[in-house]
């Protein structure tokens, strides 16, 4: 039984194209788990909690009833398809960059928060907001300390304590995190500051 947080299933037979969308999941601070055919799939009944699904544009057409229907104590499904040959503004697209695959894994992922809470987790300050607002807007620790007016010292604390509560290290998942939680809009994002 997974968890309440997103999990990521990335349904793929290539080893080459799982690897490479992992490695970007990564950076967004999330994790995922491989399926590389539908039998194996078949173990993961009954989950809760958030679920995208990644899968080839012709495995959706094929088997994503399927799919659907083993999730069905999930809070909420998404897909989002990949194609070797169509590109689309919503689904991935074999050739997209590394930027083009976060922006859209990013809005697939936020939209869950529409769905389900706008709150900011409870357990951060007011300060500690703050403090993540800046660092998903690209600010140096520095930078952040010099804004808000307080030392080096307890910028580095606030970003310790704020990668603590919620479970994520990267900027770029932090970012993520701070979209998804409506502290900063994804049109204020510098996506050089992700790489």
């Amino acid at each position: 039984m997974l968890n309440n947080k997103t999990t990521i299933f990335i349904f793929s037979p290539s080893e080459i194209i799982y690897k490479g969308l992992y490695v970007i999941i990564l950076e967004l601070g999330l994790d995922a788990i491989h399926i590389a055919n539908i039998d194996e799939f078949n173990g993961y009944t009954k989950t809760d909690g958030s679920i995208l699904i990644i899968l080839p544009t012709h495995w959706h057409k094929e088997f994503g009833s399927h799919i659907e229907s083993n999730l069905f104590h999930s809070a909420t499904i998404k897909f989002i398809d990949y194609s070797y040959n169509l590109t689309s503004d919503e689904n991935l697209y074999i050739e997209d960059s590394t930027s083009e695959i976060i922006d859209k894994l990013q809005l697939k992922i936020s939209a869950f928060s529409n769905q389900t809470s706008h709150n900011i987790i409870q357990e951060l300050t007011s300060r500690e907001i703050d403090v993540l607002k800046l660092i998903a807007l690209g600010y140096t620790i520095k930078e952040i300390a010099n804004e808000l007016f307080i030392s080096s010292h307890t910028a580095i604390s606030h970003r310790k304590n704020i990668s603590e509560k919620t479970g994520i290290k990267t900027i770029s998942g932090l970012t993520m995190y701070a979209v998804i939680k409506e502290i900063i809009e994804i049109k204020d994002i510098n996506t050089d500051n992700l790489k």
